[in-house]
């Protein structure tokens, strides 16, 4: 059976749903798939990490190197 979870909204944006129907469910249901690809998104990951040998040192050097070539590649863009 479905269960129910509470958001918090602005008080405007929470007016403008709840006086639609039509808008309230549309969000209702958008607000569902995202949760539930979210919620699927990170099992997969962690299942896919689950069995890695990566060290959070070996993590750190590649975030580093990804780092310095995005950088590399965005000073490439502007000396042109």
């Amino acid at each position: 059976m479905p269960k129910t979870i509470t958001i918090e909204l602005p008080e405007e944006i929470h007016a403008l749903i709840e006086s639609d129907p039509s808008l309230r469910c549309i969000i209702e249901k958008l607000v569902r798939e995202d949760v539930v690809s979210y919620v699927l998104s990170i099992l997969t990951m962690d299942k896919l990490a689950e069995s890695s040998k990566l060290t959070e040192e070996d993590v750190m050097k590649i975030d580093k190197m990804i780092k310095e070539e995005i950088r590399k590649k965005i000073e490439n863009e502007i000396d042109r």
